[in-house]
């Protein structure tokens, strides 16, 4: 790339390294319980023997694939030699992570009846009233449940197991793995197709199904970096560009979690920069008045097939972003207008139909084969037809759900209320100690967000009154990401506006870059506002890692009344 230079590439390195680290400290354990006892019909019942009558107090499970499996406890009274109910209603919940039942009884033998028809086990560990763990006299009988103690945490967080919708994607993503019946259904596949690269590697562990989004959250930066270096010209404007994005809190989080949200957002970013660079391309050689790039260049009416080139990757980032998520349809639709604005105002006449053409293949054919595609992993409760049926039944139920769905949440927030981060996520919460807490809460840089209203306001001004292109540019793509939510009944939560405001940090950098050329005290003002936006993300930094923090410490960041960061 012929527009980025040495310090461009000094810079980009710098905050590639600093995220890199801050995304894999403490992204989670890279050992799980790993072999599993499969109860059917047949084998439902477990009977443990202590040996001898102790304090039972808890029983802890860490599920395999197969959520909120059911139990019925029973406990042996050796006096009138049968076995009595303690618990007919007792449930772990969460799969690839450990789960709590209650025992607290006195007993040597306990009974658990799995009450499924079928689940998946992976580990038992049963502690007595005074935490201390004890091992059954007949453990040999259930070696699969037995055989991973020392895998049990001190404590139940983040690190050593699933957290929010890491139980639909992580778990789907291991369901590719090992062709099971596929759980999560709701959103197009090539996103989890992702996560198993990272469960393959490194196992069914929470570093490996966290693996893949550390990776695209530093990719992403690179994109970043590229798209504002393209979009201001200057070494400067893309670092502060970036640096927005590295430390922002959500960009963080989302890099963290196996969820499918960062690589949508990925994609949308980069179909967006191949968009702005075929733009480029076109105006040096046909437009070279046109303000979308600086480089000028003699007007040529040869058509050049190397120009088209970033054209076909915007369709080809297009197709994966749809593959792994609808929005990527929305992102499509403001590439759409985008171009059809450009086109329509600048590009030569002779060459439309070839253009049309080429469109077809790249914004119409590769999407559909690259969604088709994405299906392939697929294992349907009911017999399917081929790849053809898998995708098209699969499409008709994702829409039937999303249309339908009626839900509430109290972590939910309407459009309206994202911008100002009224309400932020919390994905995790658990007691680390009686003091201390780890919390992971999805939520915006404050600094960075607020901000980026009056930028975003700026940046239309600029567009509306002084007709600059490249302002139109980057409002037309962000409306594409928030305006379709506008019109979105169902349950909404804060995440679904982070590929938006990866368009207002670019709408931030333009405000800055301008900022900086117009006014004397512009580059102080800027220095000033990057450090504490850098400093906030520090504050924050303990709610949105993980990290043990005190509960006082949360309850100080509650900047907003509905802002829940710790519990």
């Amino acid at each position: 790339m012929s527009f980025m230079n040495k310090k461009d590439y000094i810079c980009l390195g710098i905050l590639l390294s600093v995220f890199t680290v801050l995304a894999f400290f403490r992204l989670g354990n890279t050992h799980a319980p790993q072999s599993s006892y499969q109860a059917t019909s047949e084998n439902r019942d477990i009977v443990l023997d202590f040996g001898d009558y102790l304090d039972i107090g808890s029983i802890h499970v860490f599920l395999g694939n197969l959520n909120t499996r059911h139990f019925s406890i029973s406990v042996f009274n050796e006096v009138t030699g049968s076995w009595e109910v303690i618990d007919g209603e007792a449930a772990a919940e969460s799969v690839f992570a450990w789960n709590k039942l209650d025992i607290n009884y006195n007993t040597r033998y306990i009974g658990l009846v799995s009450t499924d028809e079928e689940a998946v086990f992976n580990e038992f560990v049963v502690l007595q009233t005074d935490g201390t763990s004890i091992l059954p006299v007949n453990a040999g009988d259930y070696p699969e449940l037995f055989d991973e103690q020392e895998l049990f945490p001190e404590a139940k967080t983040y690190m050593n197991g699933t957290m929010f919708d890491e139980v639909y994607h992580g778990r789907t993503a291991y369901e590719f793995i090992h062709a099971l019946p596929t759980y999560e259904t709701t959103h197009p596949h090539f996103g989890k197709i992702l996560i198993s690269l990272g469960i393959r590697m490194f196992g069914m562990t929470p570093f490996g199904w966290r693996f893949m989004s550390a990776v695209f959250g530093i990719l992403i930066l690179a994109v970043m970096y590229v798209f504002a270096k393209r979009l201001f010209g200057t070494t400067a404007g893309a670092a502060l560009t970036t640096a927005l994005l590295a430390f922002d809190c959500m960009h963080f989080t989302l890099s963290r979690i196996a969820t499918i949200d960062i690589f949508a957002a990925f994609f949308i970013l980069l179909m967006y920069y191949f968009m702005y660079e075929y733009f480029l391309k076109d105006s040096a050689v046909h437009r070279p008045q046109l303000p979308f790039g600086r480089t000028a260049l003699p007007a040529q009416s040869k058509f050049s097939p190397g120009m088209l080139l970033p054209l076909g990757l915007s369709g080809t980032a297009m197709a994966f972003g749809i593959a792994t998520k609808w929005t990527g349809i929305y992102a499509g639709a403001g590439l759409g207008v985008l171009f059809i604005w450009y086109t329509s105002t600048h590009f030569p006449k002779g060459q439309i139909k070839r253009l049309f053409l080429f469109c077809c293949v790249f914004f119409i054919a590769v999407p559909l084969a690259v969604y088709t595609l994405s299906f392939l992993p697929v294992v349907g409760h009911t017999e399917y037809n081929g790849l053809i049926d898998k995708a098209v039944k699969g499409s008709f139920s994702m829409f039937d759900y999303h249309s339908k769905l009626v839900a509430e949440h109290y972590y939910s927030s309407p459009f309206y209320e994202w911008p100002v981060i009224w309400m932020p996520l919390l994905d995790a919460n658990d007691a680390v100690s009686e003091t201390l807490v780890s919390s992971v809460s999805c939520m915006g840089n404050p600094v960075i967000w607020w901000a980026g209203i009056p930028c975003s306001l700026f940046v239309l001004f600029r567009f509306l009154v002084k007709k600059d292109k490249k302002a139109g540019f980057l409002i037309l793509a962000y409306a594409a990401q928030y305006v379709p939510w506008m019109s979105i009944g169902r349950i909404t939560f804060i995440y679904h506006y982070f590929p938006a405001i990866l368009f207002v940090m670019l709408m931030m950098g333009y405000t800055m870059d301008f900022v900086m050329n117009r006014f004397r005290p512009g580059k102080a003002a800027v220095t000033i506002y990057m450090i504490t936006a850098v400093i906030v993300f520090a504050l924050f930094y303990p709610v949105i890692s993980g990290l043990p923090v005190s509960r006082e410490w949360g309850m100080q960041l509650r900047w907003l009344k509905d802002w829940i960061l710790v519990l």
